[in-house]
């Protein structure tokens, strides 16, 4: 393996600007609600702590992980959903929050899956949405953070084969 060059993309200042101006939004669109969060391990990690922290409502947290990506760790397997058998959503406001759209294959999975459980309503969360990608879906999250470029991006919860998840901002990692 070839050394990893780090380039920043997104800072922790800017994250931690973006996660309190939506985390104020769903507080809006979910006040009085009973909100299940459903967390996407292990991307959305960051993510979710400092969102629920932000959001300071009365809340249940489930976990649920998706997994596409192959051994290479850049291109996408087969989807598996694991934990949605789990999850306690019936007649509940269901918010899903995930780290990146990139196809959008797995989270409108996710939201099929998981409206065959019958919430009353499902909404997700992404903090990066790729532009100018194909999309597997027409299908678009309700509160996108930050619109990125087709770029590889680890940091704030995403990973390359596991490492790099507990940088505070986002970043490119390019060959050097």
């Amino acid at each position: 393996m070839g050394f990893r060059h780090l380039k920043p993309l997104i800072s922790e200042e800017l994250i931690a600007e973006k996660v309190q101006k939506t985390a104020a939004q769903i507080k809006k669109d979910f006040q009085g609600e009973d909100l299940v969060i459903v967390m996407v391990l292990k991307g959305a990690i960051c993510l979710v702590a400092d969102l629920i922290r932000q959001l300071d409502v009365p809340l249940d947290l489930e976990i649920v992980q998706c997994e596409s990506y192959g051994a290479l760790g850049k291109s996408r397997g087969a989807l598996t959903l694991i934990g949605v058998d789990r999850l306690r959503v019936h007649n509940r406001d269901v918010l899903i929050v995930d780290d990146i759209f990139d196809s959008g294959y797995t989270m409108a999975t996710l939201v099929d899956t998981v409206k065959k459980l019958g919430p009353r309503s499902i909404k997700s969360c992404v903090l990066l949405y790729k532009k100018d990608v194909q999309k597997a879906t027409e299908y678009r999250p309700d509160y996108v953070m930050f619109e990125i470029d087709n770029l590889f991006v680890v940091g704030y919860g995403l990973d390359y084969k596991e490492k790099y998840r507990g940088l505070a901002g986002v970043y490119t990692l390019e060959d050097s």
